[in-house]
């Protein structure tokens, strides 16, 4: 399925010539995709930094982006939707038999996130049969993996208060057919209880619609508002028709993005916004029409997306090459490039710690990863204090006596650093 196609509002606007290439990628595709990275690189790693923690035994993964349109690609006739609960149920197999074990149970709402229907009636179980339910829905598959056929604003608050002290990683949709309101996102924001990692999957197309639509209807135009609690989106509005083909439509997109992203940093200490990159055909990996935004209050909740970016970008790349013409000269290409980047981050590092004169390394690794999100992996920012060290650039008081292999130790909380 083409992603700009099949889009349910009259406010379309024209087509635009860069959003040419992207529409060979499909829907499903990108979701799929997207899951698949989530699961095997972040939603491990930190799986496993919660089950170290030993005080949570339970964790839940909400995803609520829907499965695309494409339904007849995704499973059989007695269960379609099965194929997409199938990384998460791998995922929570394989953590379950860990030395420090976590139960990860994992949820698809096959309505995806913002399909709002009759969602006030279905909350207080005025359906006819309580087995139809919200309510009854959750608990009856609360402890096992399960599709649930009921949309976020249906089921959020439901599904909430069930999980309340529960650690969960939640993946919506705001920009749905039904536009969510601050309030639909506020018991999130409020959910401080439990560790929770909140993944808005924007897609443009839908950012762009809505954006459009509000500049139609006065009702389109509250709805937006009541989104962002802002109505600073009027002044992205691109001026005239020859103007809303040509680049104010990115302009507009990119500031309503950044306009739910501020609204999210209220809540959260970090905030990420991420593209995602697709292979297109062979060689030729594109930037795909979605950002992610990334809210989580957890240090290695932080790290853990930032490895798994890093990872998933160079694992990309890597398999765009395999198999073509020159295979070894992109590699050498790639590695070049990342010696390059390498030695760049070295010297901003020495640059940093001169001038700033931090006393503590984890303060200013964490800087820099924010500062280079998704580019370098915490192993390698200790390999660069560690290069940096060896050449006695900076020097270490340890806390502790040193041990045989002092060459590899990296400063820690209660070491300092002293800058030449």
């Amino acid at each position: 399925m083409n992603l700009w196609g099949d889009f349910d509002n009259q406010h379309t606007p024209p087509a635009s010539a860069r959003h040419k290439s992207a529409r060979r990628l499909t829907e499903h595709g990108i979701l799929s995709s997207v899951r698949e990275w989530l699961v095997q690189d972040y939603t491990l790693a930190y799986c496993r930094s919660l089950a170290a923690v030993r005080i949570y035994r339970r964790c839940y993964w909400i995803d609520a982006w829907g499965i695309g349109r494409e339904r007849s690609e995704i499973g059989s006739a007695e269960n379609p939707y099965e194929p997409v609960l199938q990384p998460i149920l791998s995922l929570s197999q394989a953590l379950a038999h860990e030395s420090r074990p976590i139960a990860l149970n994992g949820f698809v709402l096959t309505a995806g996130s913002s399909k709002r229907k009759e969602a006030r009636a279905l909350l207080n179980g005025n359906t006819g049969t309580e087995d139809h339910s919200p309510s009854s829905k959750v608990k009856a598959s609360l402890l096992k993996h399960a599709t649930v056929h009921a949309s976020w604003l249906e089921i959020g608050p439901v599904l909430l208060k069930e999980i309340e002290h529960s650690p969960a990683f939640f993946l919506l949709n705001p920009f749905g057919h039904t536009l969510f309101t601050y309030d639909d996102l506020a018991p999130l924001y409020q959910r401080t209880s439990a560790p929770t990692e909140l993944c808005l999957l924007l897609p443009h197309k839908q950012v762009e619609l809505h954006l459009m639509a509000a500049s139609h209807t006065a009702e389109s135009a509250s709805a937006l508002t009541a989104l962002l609690r802002t109505d600073r989106w009027k002044a992205l509005l691109p001026k005239g028709e020859v103007a809303a083909e040509t680049k104010e439509i990115g302009h507009g997109l990119d500031g309503v993005i950044d306009l739910l992203l501020t609204s999210v940093q209220q809540h959260f200490l970090w905030v990420q916004r991420i593209a995602l990159p697709v292979q297109v055909r062979p060689t030729l990996v594109e930037t795909a029409p979605y950002t992610l935004l990334f809210a989580t209050r957890s240090k290695d909740s932080l790290v853990s997306m930032n490895d798994a970016l890093c990872a998933y970008r160079r694992r990309l790349y890597r398999q765009s090459r395999q198999g073509v013409l020159g295979e070894e000269w992109f590699a050498t290409q790639e590695q070049e490039r990342l010696t390059g980047e390498t030695q760049q981050l070295c010297q901003r590092t020495l640059q940093l710690g001169q001038i700033q004169r931090p006393r503590r390394w984890p303060d200013l690794r964490q800087q820099l990863l924010l500062a280079n999100f998704g580019q370098f992996t915490l192993d390698e920012y200790d390999e660069v204090i560690g290069t940096l060290l060896r050449q006695g650039n900076v020097l270490c008081e340890w806390r502790r006596r040193p041990l045989e292999d002092e060459e590899r130790r990296i400063p820690g909380n209660e070491d300092t650093l002293l800058w030449k």
